[in-house]
């Protein structure tokens, strides 16, 4: 189940308790953004199982997207131990996005 993040203090206490987590910010109307959701989502679940993903709605919380200087969407960002770093938009590749988060994965878990 998808969690939405409503405002800049549940990421901050996101980066506080989560070892590691995506964020997928996108506005529910972009059709890349439908369709890469699913997509990224399995990939997490089979390959990835202890990275929680959540989404942002840049239409409804804009602060969080202009706190993380995100001004394109679809947007994800990958976080380990509070940190960010892994930032893909608009077009990407899910196999590089793939190789890159586990590089990061198999050091902390």
């Amino acid at each position: 189940m998808l969690t939405v993040l409503n405002s800049l203090d549940e990421l901050e206490e996101l980066k506080q308790i989560e070892k590691g987590f995506v964020l997928y910010i996108s506005d529910g109307t972009c059709n890349v953004g439908v369709n890469i959701l699913p997509k990224l989502e399995k990939i997490l679940s089979e390959n990835f199982p202890q990275l929680k993903i959540y989404q942002v709605y840049m239409s409804l919380t804009p602060e969080i997207a202009a706190q993380l200087s995100v001004f394109v969407i679809p947007t994800v960002l990958v976080y380990f131990d509070g940190k960010m770093y892994i930032q893909k938009s608009r077009s990407f590749s899910l196999q590089e996005l793939q190789l890159e988060i586990d590089r990061y994965y198999q050091l902390l878990f």
